[in-house]
């Protein structure tokens, strides 16, 4: 049912037309124009309406509004036909029917004005949802483009005519510069074929996107890694190229320093274990291969208890689990047990893998093998109790007899050979008791220590010796620079260069400087005695780094201050001249 308007200015023809059109739709009789779906019009009150209804119609399209004239004889206005027949203005009446009306005829006629109303109510509805689809389907395009993490263009005729905000970005260039610049000009380290590649050309059926790697060079100087894609498209109608610009410089970055590590990892002479957050092996390197005998494909889907050898009860493997799953490293030595059976000891270090939110995705485990090192250490030991024991007890009861030897000779001869006997004897004891004390300190020095303010320490090292040698002269040439703080395990090294220093400054006046200067990156010891300076031979075996059978140091001293320097990254340069000996020693300073 629709909504008529009728105009009429006879009230009898209008109550007339109200009895046949109310039978099937609703009326409006009112004389002030109205929004209706369908106008019946009077013909002799028409003219007062034209212009009303012309306004209406417009408004309303493309909705079909129709009217139908109503055409009398002998009235006394009579419509121009040119408001049905006028193509350079909107047509303003629809249809025409005669006085006396037909109600069947009437009715024909309105319900296929009507019908034509409706359908274009529903082409244009229709247009109006495909229209926001579209605009819809645009916004979500514009904004992928927009918010895109690759840098998107097209290129027509040579030249970018559309570039997104992520591409100024990659290419370091404002949008204004890269529209209308030539692909030439964007991509100057191509090579022809790829421009070629890249230019549009009409999309082919099934063509897919062809994928390049290149680098471009910003106007900083800077040179980025791209995956470059292009597609054919049409764009505005016209053919084009679609170009998605993908910066891969830090995924280049990454995969180069993973091939690096791997190279590392590979020729490493550690055992390297990777596994899963379970312990399952998921990688072992070839250095692993050789110390276990296991190979990597024995290995991987295991888990390291194939190297448990026995040795540690599940106390210390429960510890090992309790520590690394709580995202802490362990440090260990461990005896492990190789495919042959053979066990072999190992420093093992096992640290958590966590990824990117910070969970714990897996573990990788370090083992060095110090077999043949804990073999020496242990020998060492053996030989220096024994040693130290026999030189202890057998030089007491030489000592003992030597003094009761020198205490019944009378003749003065034999006398002070049995003397000499006991001072080397003595000497030999120091000499162990020395060893001892170096054995502890090397040992100590392994151990991270406090750090040490050299100024402050030698000033309290020359007032002990002061105190310990009060006919020798110590003189302290301490430049006044700030805080110069060095490794404390440098201490010992220290106090023995200048207690050598002042026990051999044996001219007329013993006399010791010790200066300190700096270069900002080290701090340098130098101690000036005026003694007979150090043996060549305990030199050269100094600068060497190592004694031989006819060439050796006669004391542990030296050979202690040198272990310690080096420990903490220093070195010791030693000069002898005719006025004495000269020892500098450069400290990296902390």
């Amino acid at each position: 049912m629709a909504t008529i308007q009728l105009l009429f200015a006879d009230e009898g023809n209008r109550a007339a037309m109200e009895s046949i059109v109310e039978q099937r739709h609703t009326l409006v009789t009112d004389d002030q124009l109205r929004a209706a779906d369908l106008y019946i019009v009077d013909e002799a009150i028409f003219p007062e309406y034209r212009e009303g209804l012309e306004t209406h119609k417009q408004a309303v399209e493309p909705i079909f509004c129709p009217v139908v004239l109503v055409r009398r004889e002998q009235t006394a206005v009579s419509v121009d036909l040119q408001d049905m027949t006028d193509r350079d203005r909107p047509l303003l009446v629809d249809d025409v029917v005669r006085a006396p009306v037909r109600e069947r005829a009437l009715f024909r006629t309105l319900e296929n004005l009507l019908a034509r109303r409706e359908q274009t109510e529903r082409l244009i509805a229709d247009l109006r949802e495909r229209t926001a689809q579209l605009e819809a389907e645009h916004q979500k395009y514009q904004t992928l483009v927009e918010q895109s993490d690759n840098g998107i263009a097209v290129v027509q005729a040579g030249e970018l005519v559309f570039v997104n905000e992520r591409l100024t970005e990659i290419l370091d260039r404002g949008a204004e510069t890269l529209r209308n610049s030539p692909l030439e000009r964007v991509l100057s380290e191509a090579d022809s074929s790829l421009l070629e590649r890249c230019r549009e050309h009409r999309p082919e059926s099934g063509e897919s996107p062809t994928q390049h790697e290149l680098t471009v060079r910003t106007p900083s100087g800077e040179r980025k890694h791209i995956d470059l894609r292009s597609s054919r498209i049409e764009y505005e109608g016209e053919p084009a190229s679609l170009l998605s610009f993908q910066d891969v410089t830090e995924r280049k970055q990454r995969e180069r320093e993973l091939r690096q590590f791997k190279n590392a990892v590979e020729q490493a002479g550690h055992a390297i274990i990777v596994t899963d957050e379970r312990g399952v092996i998921e990688y072992v390197n070839p250095a692993f291969e050789e110390i276990t005998g296991y190979s990597a494909e024995e290995a991987v889907g295991l888990t390291p208890r194939i190297l448990k050898s026995g040795e540690h009860g599940e106390e210390l493997y429960s510890r090992l689990w309790e520590t690394i799953l709580d995202g802490r490293v362990w440090n260990t030595e461990i005896v492990n047990e190789r495919k042959s059976g053979e066990r072999f000891v190992a420093l093992q270090t096992i640290a958590p893998i966590r990824d990117s939110d910070g969970d714990i995705d897996g573990f990788v485990g370090i083992q060095d093998e110090i077999t043949d090192r804990r073999l020496r250490e242990q020998q060492l030991e053996v030989f220096h109790r024994v040693l130290r024991h026999n030189l202890r007890n057998k030089g007491t009861v030489i000592m003992g007899n030597a003094s009761m030897l020198a205490a019944e000779l009378e003749d003065e001869t034999a006398r002070a050979q049995a003397e000499t006997i006991q001072e080397h004897v003595q000497s030999l004891m120091d000499l162990s008791e020395k060893a001892r004390h170096v054995r502890q300190v090397v040992t100590e020095a392994a151990e991270p220590q406090t750090d040490c303010d050299l100024g402050s320490f030698l000033k309290q090292t020359a007032g002990q010796f002061r105190s310990s040698y009060p006919d020798a002269t110590l003189d302290l040439d301490i430049a006044p620079q700030a805080d110069l703080t060095v490794d404390g395990r440098v201490r010992p090294a220290l106090e023995e260069l200048i207690e050598n220093a002042v026990e051999h400054s044996d001219g007329p006046e013993s006399r010791v400087v010790i200066s300190l200067t700096t270069d900002q990156q080290k701090g340098i010891v130098t101690i000036s005695d005026n003694g007979p300076g150090i043996p060549e031979q305990e030199r050269r075996a100094l600068e060497q780094g190592a004694e031989r059978p006819l060439q050796h140091g006669s004391g542990l001293g030296l050979w202690l201050a040198y272990w310690l320097v080096h420990y903490v990254g220093g070195g010791i340069d030693i000069r002898v001249d005719g006025q004495g000996t000269s020892v500098s020693v450069e400290l990296p300073l902390q």
